[in-house]
């Protein structure tokens, strides 16, 4: 069953989304969202955070400036228990930018 988090939530970075959890155990965390870049050649991406840990990042090489392009689509492991948890969404490098015409979802998968 999937669980969604956050549909095409357009913002700046830093986000906070917190949800409750109605499953506990070996889960599956899917991110997808967009960004652009403040420098050619730059890498950019998100930073995905769950109970303030660091699960991992998602960056793109963008060549020009101020393209908003998609981010990949990338899964996470997670083990959780039921309740409240809170993903948060930061920028990985200081050239990242984001806006409300950027749009990030979060799902969990059990």
């Amino acid at each position: 069953m999937t669980y969604p988090i956050a549909q095409n939530q357009g913002g700046v970075l830093p986000l906070t989304f917190p949800f409750n959890l109605p499953v506990s155990g070996d889960l599956t965390l899917g991110f997808s969202g967009s960004c652009s870049a403040s420098l050619p050649g730059a890498i950019c991406g998100v930073g995905v955070f769950l109970d303030d840990k660091h699960l991992g990042d998602v960056p793109l090489c963008f060549n020009n400036v101020r393209q908003h392009l998609a981010l990949p689509t990338f899964f996470f492991p997670i083990n959780l228990d039921f309740g409240a948890h809170t993903i948060t969404l930061h920028r990985i490098t200081d050239t990242t930018i984001t806006d409300q015409t950027d749009a990030f979802s979060l799902w969990i998968i059990d």
